[in-house]
């Protein structure tokens, strides 16, 4: 476990990186005992100094590590999630600086907005009777942290992603959005293109097998922490994709197939 000292440690160092665009090491190679209640705390924190310090204002949540092959890839059995700030909401119209990120990576997934209080317990039946809209989003992620610690060959886990508030950084959603039942998400699939040339794809039931109980499971992990998905929040699921790496001049188009596309340039 960590003490106060440590978590305020952590949180100052790591907001240090993400401004100065400079990989700080690792939470679990400085802090080998950190745990992933220790991690969402340093989260929790982190999000609290900016909203106190620059006038921030939580907005909702991401969700990540909803694949298997996600999971397996930190070794981690379960998902985690992270907070999202006002000021990581970006406009498809408008080209997305590069510079805002130290090493930024897209992701496809779906935004929920939630219309009511979803608090666990709770059933799939409720999360989407909370549900206002549904829309194709993109999340940019970003690491504050170095991928592998030199010193002791420790890479990135899950309780540093964690920490590392979740690796959240911005997000884009479609201006088209999607009543609780107009589709059938668990059959909706997405591809990325770059410059023009097909580069991934993934099919929507790879999250919890319908993407709606991405919202059971957040529920659940928040009532942990004594919290829950309020009214009005934004919710991303989680990716179909790998995270894809961008950088500036780069041109990429999102097809979510009837719902739409979304395009973003990175300048």
């Amino acid at each position: 476990m960590l003490d106060p000292a440590q978590r305020l440690e952590l949180v100052a160092r790591l907001d240090a990186a993400r401004r100065e665009r400079k990989a700080t090491a690792l939470p679990t190679a400085t802090y080998p005992e950190v745990t992933l209640e220790d991690a969402y705390g340093v989260q929790q924190d982190w999000a609290a100094a900016r909203i106190k310090r620059e006038g921030r204002r939580a907005v909702g949540y991401k969700i990540a590590l909803t694949t298997r092959g996600m999971q397996q890839a930190f070794a981690t059995d379960r998902p985690l999630y992270g907070i999202l700030l006002d000021d990581m909401a970006f406009d498809e119209a408008t080209a997305i600086p590069v510079d805002r990120f130290r090493a930024p990576r897209v992701e496809m997934e779906l935004a929920f907005l939630m219309d009511k209080r979803l608090a666990a317990p709770c059933t799939e039946a409720d999360a989407i009777a909370a549900i206002g809209w549904i829309a194709p989003a993109i999340e940019i992620i970003d690491s504050r942290t170095v991928m592998r610690d030199a010193a002791t060959g420790r890479t990135r886990s899950a309780v540093d992603i964690v920490a590392d508030a979740g690796g959240a950084a911005g997000y884009v959603i479609s201006a088209r959005r999607m009543r609780p039942g107009e589709a059938n998400l668990s059959r909706m699939g997405a591809i990325l293109y770059h410059h023009g040339e097909a580069e991934d794809s993934g099919m929507f039931p790879l999250i919890f097998g319908r993407p709606e109980r991405a919202l059971v499971w957040l529920a659940q992990a928040l009532a942990l922490r004594g919290q829950a998905i309020e009214a009005g929040e934004t919710i991303l699921s989680g990716s179909v994709i790998r995270p894809y790496p961008v950088a500036r001049g780069d041109r990429l188009e999102f097809d979510f197939g009837a719902p739409g596309a979304i395009a973003l340039r990175f300048e």
